[in-house]
């Protein structure tokens, strides 16, 4: 009898199992808060797989403008940062709303497209698209390519090969201006010429001359304030050699393909790659290639930066926490879907890896896979003039607790109080850097040893929590192996 009812109470538990709906896994939680008029923050937090993923929704108006701003406002400068700089650093001096890192670079000198204040101050990369606003406000996506010149007086012409940049290949002629820094380079000896009275700003479609001050050979010289200098490697150099002090040279720049025109109307640009979607298509991964590598970097899960644009016109910034316990990262493919989901019909990947950075209200939103936030050479910024600044209503928020220690892995919930009454959480923006991760919830999750800040933004003013975490932090991994970029 117990042997009949035991094999039945089996055959019950396999019925029940065999019917029993799948099993639920965790809700994806979301959360939506307006950090200004044209402006929305969004935070999306996955545990299977784990992922956070942070970014900002714009809607185009009047109000609404965009600035590409390079580190230190300069593409070179001595010591070891090289001219690079904190995405938060250069969203607080420019007085930003929000920010995230832009392009790839090499040193301090954007590998892409770069225009700032009308100027454009870095030539396009092949195969890597470009982000652009224009002055009547539109925002322009698309790969160009650079068709610049320089004529001498005998009417002898050659094309420019660069911007602002390190002369290195053999038969470069590259062109420099203040913005560069205040001392022109090459990367072994050709000929330099320094030019006086160059019209500024270098507008995309410009057609300017400018004065020789004078010719030698070398691999540096001064920057002229109110000019500019040449350099010229092989070839090159041997074309500048014929040009006199006094000299009255043409210098012509441009852009071509791709909707060139419209890029002559664009006051700021920052560039990346590869493209993720084109006219509301994903790229297919065999697709993007414009110099990546397809197993390590395309395929790849990574910490990842992106741009978009939807069908109404929305600008959206979306960054993805990777190389962490709380987030795993994404492939291109994997990015490509997600901001498709998001509503965009055009998108291009930026710099990620250790650079990704979103920054709003002065606060790192994401968390950086180094640990800490690394120096980048330009950022994309933007700014929301609806919002007009007032003092601020209340002076007596607290953040609770008011400071926390834990071990690695473990959470605690911050909440602000005013008086004694709980702040509703859509009311404040929350960051931090280094030690963890903190959610747009106010949650804080333990990542790595060491001691930090917790902080929020509320009612124009912010408040800081100490955290100490103790322990040891797991090991950064991907696939199985090691990664960084």
């Amino acid at each position: 009898m117990r042997t009949r009812w035991l094999r039945f109470g089996i055959l019950l538990c396999g019925l029940l199992w065999a019917f029993a709906p799948a099993v639920q896994q965790p809700p994806v939680e979301k959360i939506e808060k307006r950090i200004s008029p044209h402006l929305v923050l969004f935070q999306e937090i996955s545990v299977n797989p784990p992922l956070a993923i942070q970014g900002v929704r714009i809607t185009p108006a009047r109000a609404v403008s965009f600035r590409s701003t390079l580190g230190n406002d300069v593409v070179a400068t001595e010591g070891a940062l090289r001219g690079r700089e904190l995405t938060s650093r250069m969203a607080w001096r420019h007085r930003a709303v929000a920010a995230i890192n832009a392009d790839f670079f090499d040193g301090g000198d954007p590998l892409g497209l770069c225009i700032a204040d009308s100027e454009i101050v870095s030539e396009t990369y092949p195969g890597r698209p470009a982000v652009g606003w224009t002055a009547t406000g539109q925002v322009v996506m698309g790969d160009p390519t650079l068709d610049a010149d320089l004529t001498r007086p005998d009417g002898a012409k050659l094309a420019l090969t660069g911007l602002n940049r390190v002369a290195k290949a053999e038969g470069d002629l590259v062109l420099f201006t203040s913005f560069y820094g205040t001392t022109a380079q090459a990367a072994g000896a050709g000929t330099v010429v320094a030019l006086d009275a160059l019209p500024r700003p270098l507008r995309v479609g410009a057609q300017v001359q400018a004065v020789v001050r004078e010719v030698r050979q070398g691999s540096s010289a001064p920057i002229p304030p109110a000019g500019g200098a040449l350099i010229g490697t092989a070839g090159a150099a041997d074309f500048l050699r014929a040009l006199q002090p006094g000299d009255r040279i043409t210098l012509r720049i441009d852009l071509q393909g791709d909707g060139a025109a419209q890029w002559r109307t664009v006051r700021e640009a920052v560039a990346g790659g590869p493209w993720l979607i084109r006219n509301g298509k994903l790229v297919a991964p065999d697709e993007m290639p414009g110099g990546f590598n397809p197993q390590t970097f395309i395929e790849r899960r990574h910490p990842r930066t992106a741009v978009g644009r939807t069908k109404q016109g929305e600008v959206l910034w979306i960054t993805v926490d990777g190389r962490q316990p709380h987030s795993q990262g994404v492939s291109l493919s994997e990015l490509a879907q997600i901001m498709a989901r998001y509503g965009a019909v055009d998108a291009i990947n930026l710099d990620g890896g250790g650079s990704t950075t979103l920054v709003v209200r002065n606060l790192v939103i994401n968390s950086p896979s180094d640990g800490v936030e690394r120096p980048v050479s330009n950022a994309w910024l933007v700014y929301d003039d609806a919002q007009r600044p007032t003092l601020p209503r209340y002076t007596d928020y607290r953040i609770e607790p008011p400071q926390a220690s834990l071990k690695v892995g473990e959470q605690v919930r911050f909440r602000i109080v005013r008086g004694d009454q709980p702040v509703s959480t859509w009311e404040a923006v929350w960051g931090t850097v280094s030690i963890g991760f903190v959610d747009q919830w106010g949650r804080f999750r333990a990542l790595r040893a060491g001691r930090g800040v917790v902080s929020a933004y509320i009612d124009g003013q912010w408040l800081h929590a100490p955290v100490e975490v103790v322990g040891d932090a797991p090991p950064q991994t991907q696939n199985g192996n090691p990664s960084r970029n």
